[in-house]
């Protein structure tokens, strides 16, 4: 098939239908793309071993970390962000995967005081890390910060000062073969012309990329892709980097606005683990960019649901059987209706847009109270088992008896019992 090879799809052709997938024509419409300004190409960062560790319960061994470094890269990851907690985590990963690069994040705490922020800058590149990045925040929003971030109540134009020496030392120190970055907090809520006026004074001293940082879901997706493009009018040759929380449901949306206005690396975290109410989904954020606008990120997308899966049991943290892609029930059906359709190829799409084999994962059937003679047929089928017409309502009605008992799936072997019980 055109623009696929096995383990890693990208809808470089722009093909609405294929054997693999049918989604929207208007995706690749002259006048939707025209309101776009897309990157040849996107660097995905997955911060999973940052972000997705900051939930309660969760601590990880050096050994699990390398055990999903491992994943990640087997996936096609070839971006990850880092803390030195334990330096010597990216020291291992570095060893085990050189062309990964790792983006090491230094203590907003330390950033605004640069003699504090060089032990932090050192450690990280000392490390293995390929980027610094720094963490600042000139929000007013956020003034309140600076007293113990910076030991003082400080000006923002203090803050700046201040901000460029830390950044002029890790120019210094990264070399030619390293990057510097900067993550601005708060990027939404900071004036448009401020807030480009603060990143080229950071360019100036020393950075290579701007990571925008909107903390907490501050805006509506039109804003990133306004706020983006922007940046990357006032500076170019800029590396621009988005992250963004799902705080108000948009993290997802947020990342493809901020893509479609030029974009060059977006944040995402397997399973969408992160603070609060998380972050935008690694799994949905490759799948979209790759396959709704054909994108090359480098990801086998096969891999995903095998990397959801082992991030899942590892942090350990629930993973939704209901995630897109990856999620157990993410191509099954339950409601009566989405049975009725033929056994077909073209049946198959009625209600589905992706085969599951292109994330790693399969179609269920699933039974539930709206579950018919239809549904009952299917899972029947499955298992290898035998119903009569005459049988059937007697199915029907012992399997919403036991539904409404249990209140969940129901297993194999419980509709196994059921059909035995109908004979």
């Amino acid at each position: 098939m055109p623009g696929f090879a096995p383990g890693y799809p990208v809808n470089d052709k722009f093909e609405a239908t294929t054997d693999l997938w049918r989604i929207s024509q208007h995706c690749f419409a002259d006048e939707i793309r025209a309101e776009m300004t897309l990157p040849d190409k996107v660097q995905l960062c997955d911060i999973t071993l940052r972000e997705g560790r900051q939930l309660p319960g969760v601590s990880l061994t050096r050994d699990q970390v390398l055990r999903i470094a491992d994943k990640l890269a087997e996936t096609g990851v070839s971006m990850v962000q880092m803390h030195h907690d334990d330096p010597q985590e990216m020291a291992e990963v570095k060893k085990r995967h050189p062309h990964m690069l790792i983006d090491a994040l230094v203590h907003p705490t330390a950033v605004l005081n640069p003699e504090l922020a060089k032990p932090e800058v050192d450690l990280n590149y000392d490390y293995g890390a390929d980027y610094a990045s720094l963490c600042f925040s000139f929000s007013e929003h956020q003034m309140c910060l600076f007293e113990s971030m910076a030991g003082a109540r400080i000006t923002i134009e203090e803050a700046i000062e201040r901000a460029m020496g830390s950044v002029a030392y890790a120019r210094a120190k990264a070399g030619p073969d390293r990057k510097v970055g900067c993550l601005i907090q708060d990027c939404t809520r900071i004036p448009i012309d401020q807030l480009a006026e603060v990143c080229g004074n950071l360019v100036e001293a020393g950075a290579d990329m701007i990571r925008l940082d909107d903390i907490n879901g501050m805006a509506i997706y039109r804003v990133y892709t306004y706020v983006v493009r922007e940046m990357k009018r006032h500076l170019p040759g800029t590396e621009i980097a988005l992250h963004t929380h799902n705080d108000v449901g948009m993290a997802a949306a947020a990342l493809y606005a901020g893509l479609e206005g030029g974009a060059d690396i977006i944040d995402a975290c397997v399973n969408g683990l992160g603070e609060r109410a998380h972050i935008a989904c690694f799994a949905e954020v490759a799948s979209v960019i790759q396959l709704y606008y054909g994108i090359d990120c480098g990801i086998k997308l096969e891999k995903l649901t095998e990397l959801s899966q082992l991030v899942a049991e590892t942090m350990p943290w629930p993973m939704p059987d209901t995630m897109p892609f990856v999620g157990r029930t993410a191509f099954s059906h339950l409601v009566e209706v989405h049975y009725c359709v033929p056994p077909t190829e073209e049946g198959f799409w009625s209600y589905l847009c992706m085969k599951p084999e292109i994330f790693g994962n399969t179609q269920h059937n699933l039974l539930g109270h709206y579950s018919g003679p239809w549904a009952v047929r299917a899972k029947a089928n499955e298992l290898g088992l035998s119903i009569t017409d005459g049988n059937e309502p007697a199915v029907i009605s012992k399997l919403r008896e036991k539904i409404q008992a249990v209140r969940r799936q129901i297993t194999d072997d419980e509709f196994r019992e059921i059909v035995a019980a109908a004979d």
